[in-house]
């Protein structure tokens, strides 16, 4: 008899169930353990088209995640691949649970692994300034331009994370490059009428007995006073504020596919200073890096609130 582990995807050929110690169905449905525990272990290669199956299978990223960790007990490198894709769904941004796991040392050792933290930092909101605090407690291979600039010798061939936008594209050999403004994210507060409250007000009229058309019986004063309420919120809303710092970004491909003032998260290869003929025809040193990748960042989560 077998023993339902979790609620997975895969599909491995036609294994016989009664000699392998694990077997999986053909569709994305279930993962199974053979009660034979001491029989040897056959598994067959995992696709990343099966594990990014695997991992849509789930509604939600938390529990891709477990069924991650289940397929890891049982083989470590099928289970990462399935966690690889749980990191590249659209809703796991929970930056420092991934950093404090037991995935934390497969993140780092991984080839794109700046890549996949940029995308995770996106999806948490885009803060970069607070998130590259994270990492660099954790000993990421992920660098910002704010040190990049300060050493450019040291960071040359890093990675560097830049949140930013944009500026005066143009096509270079081939490629295109462009001046990318750093930015960061903070978040003002407004202080709005809110919707379906009353008002309020006060309003005095009065007459007087002598006056034409007003009751003399005993009538001195007439006064009539009405009261409504307003009620005021404060909505919070997300700005960006460029920092000053810049760099040349280079993009191997010629497409335009960074629109202008849009922020991005943008993962570069930092190559240092090199001579860059500007507007004027003059050459200066400028910090050059070549994007390895880019993410919009989710604009519904609120940074630190800056008064």
């Amino acid at each position: 008899m077998r023993a339902l582990l979790s609620t997975l995807a895969l599909s491995l050929g036609a294994a016989s169930c009664a000699t392998n110690t694990w077997s999986v169905g053909s569709e994305p449905t279930v993962l199974w353990e053979n009660a034979r525990a001491a029989d040897p272990v056959s598994t067959a290669p995992l696709t990343e088209s099966e594990a990014r199956r695997i991992a849509r299978a789930h509604d939600q990223a938390h529990s891709c995640e477990g069924s991650a960790r289940a397929m890891a007990r049982r083989d470590a490198e099928r289970g990462w691949m399935v966690m690889r894709q749980c990191i590249l769904r659209s809703d796991f941004g929970n930056l420092e649970q991934l950093l404090e796991s037991e995935w934390s040392d497969q993140v780092a050792a991984a080839p794109d692994a700046a890549s996949l933290l940029a995308h995770v930092i996106a999806v948490h909101g885009g803060d970069v300034e607070a998130d590259l605090r994270l990492l660099r407690r954790r000993k990421m291979p992920l660098y910002s331009l704010q040190a990049a600039l300060a050493e450019p010798d040291a960071y040359k061939g890093r990675f560097v994370l830049v949140r930013g936008t944009a500026k005066r594209g143009r096509p270079v050999d081939g490629g295109r490059e462009f001046t990318l403004a750093e930015t960061k994210v903070m978040a003002e507060s407004e202080w709005v009428t809110a919707l379906g409250t009353s008002r309020l007000s006060t309003k005095f009229s009065g007459a007087t007995a002598d006056q034409p058309g007003v009751d003399v019986k005993g009538r001195g004063l007439v006064e009539d006073t009405q009261r409504s309420e307003t009620a005021k919120v404060e909505v919070l809303h997300n700005v960006s504020v460029e920092t000053g710092r810049e760099l040349v970004a280079r993009l191997p491909s010629g497409e335009p596919s960074l629109e202008p003032s849009t922020d991005y998260i943008v993962v570069l290869r930092f190559t240092g200073l090199e001579p860059i003929v500007n507007a004027d025809g003059d050459t200066d040193d400028e910090p050059v890096g070549v994007v390895t990748d880019y993410f919009e960042p989710e604009s519904s989560r609120f940074a630190r609130l800056g008064r």
